[in-house]
């Protein structure tokens, strides 16, 4: 009984010690995203609003918009992400900004933020698929 108290105890500290692990990671930032060419021949006010749209949706505040570019702000308990969003009518990009408790250093932040960013490009790249579907 003692043997497999044992290893319970070694496999269970493994555990443990692998979810302290791997929570900073390189950031991503989302550079020259394709438009959907469908989506290219209308207004880039349209492409800012589906973007926004996005953003919005997925919980970001949105300030200091102008065309074909803006800065948005995510609040997530204790941490703070601000991005800035640039866009033509060819293509967007999602830049790091700043944050707050998110343990960046100069080239590494926690994994969630990448995480966001990642989750904030499926939706912008879905919502402009679906608007050049209807263009």
């Amino acid at each position: 009984m003692t043997q497999f108290f044992k290893i319970a105890m070694v496999a269970a500290l493994a555990v443990l010690l692998s979810g302290c692990f791997g929570r900073v990671q390189p950031i991503y930032n989302a550079e020259a995203n394709p438009v959907p060419v469908k989506l290219q021949e209308t207004s880039l006010d349209n492409i800012g609003t589906i973007i926004q749209t996005s953003a919005i949706n997925r919980g970001w505040v949105i300030s200091d918009a102008q065309p074909g570019k803006m800065k948005a702000t995510l609040h997530n308990r204790t941490h703070v992400a601000v991005i800035e969003i640039s866009y033509t009518k060819t293509s967007y990009s999602i830049n790091y900004v700043s944050s707050v408790d998110l343990l960046y250093d100069g080239a590494n932040i926690h994994r969630s933020y990448n995480k966001w960013i990642r989750t904030l490009q499926n939706d912008i790249n879905k919502n402009m698929n679906v608007a050049a579907l209807s263009a």
